[in-house]
């Protein structure tokens, strides 16, 4: 299966970090950590550990939490993870996650280093580039179309190749996001007075409730 193109990117955060957002764009873990502004955490503690020792191998180097991540596709299995209470830091209800979406090109287009991954970048057999013609080779376009991606016996590592990354080098701004999925209705009126009271114009607004579990 080919490549879409534009080639949509999506990274979820819960709704009480859209202000900051809006503020300091959307920052790496190591950036979001650092200045205070990770109030609710929807990773997985272990995973991110693990993200904080993996090396990227291609520049701008770094460690993986240096970057700014998004998934290729909605329903994720981190996603999948919290609404099934697997990520002890997450206690709310999953719905209150929302996803800012934007394409591989609008960010190219804002000169912004970006690094992609075959599957999980926390994992030290990710392969890594910088180029976005290997995008067509290096992401499994079939299975991120999948509704189901759990493993089998013929294909064992389905599943973290469904959780191929565009990782985006220290911080995205604000007028790179492109669009906002939601789960509903009330999530959506949310979104819209937070982004009214900071006098910003909203990106167009999705209720997706297929985009959850």
């Amino acid at each position: 299966m080919p490549r879409p193109v534009p080639t949509t990117v999506c990274h979820f955060t819960h709704i009480d970090h859209l202000a900051t957002i809006v503020e300091h764009g959307l920052l790496s873990d190591t950036d979001a950590q650092g200045g205070g502004h990770l109030t609710v955490e929807a990773g997985n503690p272990s995973i991110k550990e693990q993200r904080r020792r993996r090396p990227v191998v291609v520049e701008p180097y770094g460690i993986v939490a240096d970057y700014a991540p998004f998934y290729f596709r909605s329903r994720s299995p981190m996603m999948y993870a919290i609404r099934h209470g697997n990520v002890p830091t997450f206690t709310g209800d999953c719905h209150d996650l929302i996803y800012l979406i934007t394409t591989i090109e609008i960010l190219h287009q804002h000169g912004l280093p970006m690094v992609f991954t075959d599957r999980n970048a926390a994992l030290a057999h990710s392969k890594h580039s910088t180029a976005i013609d290997d995008l067509d080779d290096l992401v499994d376009w079939a299975v991120m179309y999948l509704d189901y991606w759990r493993n089998t016996e013929e294909d064992p590592d389905r599943k973290e190749r469904r959780m191929a990354e565009c990782l985006v080098h220290q911080r995205v701004p604000w007028d790179a996001i492109d669009g906002i999925a939601v789960y509903d209705d009330a999530r959506r009126d949310t979104v819209e007075s937070v982004l009214a009271n900071l006098e910003v114009t909203a990106p167009p607004i999705h209720v997706t409730p297929k985009a959850y579990f």
